[in-house]
């Protein structure tokens, strides 16, 4: 009854909030301004530092936590809070970019910098499972800055305006395919229910049937009094799950359904644990980190659209940009519009708009490679008839049997 209580004085104090003001995790209202007030691990770290003592750790995580819950910003209802992880590359890319642009020597070891740094954080973020919206912040704040460089330092009398006008439309249908792709990505989680995105929604993926609903209702009934005689029979029979593969049963019929021992659910066929999500996704392929989602059942095709535009609109800008500051030559016509490279870039650097446009061409030369491989990865284990996640989960004899029929046709 305390719990219900308590809750109803937040929702009270809740709705008599300012757009200054929020809830602190002591349930008690604060201000934005105040934000280094009434912190008692603050003071005593800086009277600490101030007489020369030993700080010890744990005043040091509470300050910061404490700081991180006061990083707000006015927002209707309430200050929401901002995490610190997606407020870094805002800061960071434009101070990369700014400095990449004095000099060649400076803009090859950056470049070289960010990849080192984004392999690595995507290793450490899959290794610890961690969810993080630093990736995804990375993708808002790159995009921003690179149309925001192109629109006011590439000099566009040079362009025409159905090359910007392109442009534009692929951006824009690139971001929201991907906007589509992260939106939709809760319906892949199995703890979901069916039917309740509209068919115009998802076209081309129809929806469960109320037959299959109740078909399926009737199912998790009866595994859960499964479940229930194993735990009482002690291992007489006992349920052997393989989350990569189909479930290997002892004292089950055949046509039973999965059950992820993770989540000690009924799964549909196809269904595969997400540490990150911390749920069952159906279909899954893999868990991107630049989306901070799951690409499944769902958002697939919503997912390989936004790949695709995003590598028309990478490559259509990064040549714009690059064919406009640098000396071009003429390739070819097609359909009377000239088709130009770019061939002297040396003196790009003299300039500061210059060597920014210059910059932001090259950065986006090297997101299009990236997204290149993406995209021709999932077109290949589509084309194989599987997704990313059981294409690693293959063993080694079946990954390769593609290639081992391509050499066999090929040596014809």
């Amino acid at each position: 009854m305390d719990y219900f209580e308590a809750a109803s004085k937040t929702k009270e104090i809740q709705d008599q909030l300012c757009c200054c003001q929020y809830i602190g995790s002591d349930r008690k209202p604060y201000h934005i301004l105040g934000c280094c007030c009434n912190c008692q691990d603050f003071d005593l770290v800086c009277t600490r530092l101030v007489t020369c003592q030993k700080i010890e750790r744990k005043n040091l995580n509470g300050m910061l936590i404490a700081f991180q819950d006061r990083l707000r910003l006015p927002w209707v209802g309430g200050a929401k809070r901002i995490s610190p992880a997606a407020l870094a590359p805002g800061l960071m890319i434009p101070l990369m970019m700014g400095l990449a642009a004095l000099n060649g020597k400076t803009a090859l070891i950056l470049m070289l910098t960010v990849m080192g740094f984004t392999v690595w954080g995507l290793q450490l973020a899959e290794r610890t499972a961690t969810r993080t919206n630093f990736f995804l912040s990375w993708i808002v704040f790159s995009v921003f800055y690179m149309i925001l460089v192109f629109e006011c330092e590439v000099p566009l009398l040079e362009l025409l305006p159905e090359e910007n006008y392109a442009l534009i439309i692929l951006s824009a249908a690139a971001i929201y395919c991907l906007y589509r792709t992260k939106k939709l990505s809760a319906l892949n989680l199995v703890t979901a229910q069916y039917g309740t995105t509209p068919k115009d929604e998802l076209p081309g993926i129809a929806e469960a049937s109320s037959g299959e609903e109740q078909a399926e209702a009737q199912t998790t009934l009866q595994m859960e009094s499964l479940l229930n005689d194993v735990d009482e029979d002690d291992d007489d029979n006992v349920v052997v799950m393989d989350l990569d593969g189909p479930p290997e049963r002892s004292g089950l019929l055949h046509g039973q359904p999965n059950i992820c021992e993770i989540c000690r659910k009924v799964t549909p066929r196809r269904a595969y644990h997400c540490p990150i999500c911390g749920s069952c996704v159906k279909r899954r392929s893999h868990h991107s980190f630049w989306l901070n989602c799951c690409i499944g059942e769902r958002n697939y095709r919503w997912y390989i659209w936004g790949l695709l535009f995003s590598e028309l609109a990478l490559l259509l800008g990064s040549n714009l940009t690059l064919t406009s500051i640098c000396h071009p030559f003429l390739v070819f016509r097609m359909l009377g519009v000239p088709i130009l490279l770019p061939d002297d870039c040396s003196e790009v650097f003299e300039d500061f708009e210059l060597g920014i446009s210059f910059v932001v061409a090259a950065y986006a030369m090297l997101i299009s490679c990236y997204v290149a491989f993406l995209l021709f990865r999932q077109i290949y284990v589509t084309w194989l008839g599987s997704t990313l996640h059981e294409y690693k989960r293959a063993p080694p004899t079946s990954r390769n049997r593609i290639w081992s029929n391509w050499r066999a046709i090929i040596s014809k």
